[in-house]
């Protein structure tokens, strides 16, 4: 993973850590969605590329649409 790529999961995982915890959920939680606890945390920590496909089934997770999950970054 270049540089940039690094700032831009960072972000990313800045984000979805955010909505995480306004949406009331817990790492644990997220195992009802299909993620591990750990896979989590380290999307969330951005030590971890995210694919487009992952991406939505956060969003859809949260509830939200993927452009708006995508946007903030």
């Amino acid at each position: 993973m270049d540089q940039e790529q690094k700032i831009f999961f960072k972000k990313f995982g800045a984000e979805v850590r955010k909505l995480r915890m306004a949406k009331g959920l817990t790492l644990e939680d997220m195992q009802d969605y299909g993620f591990s606890s750990q896979h989590f945390q380290k999307v969330e920590s951005g030590k971890k590329a995210v694919s487009l496909y992952t991406a939505r089934r956060i969003a859809d997770a949260f509830k939200i649409s993927l452009s708006k999950l995508l946007k903030v970054i």
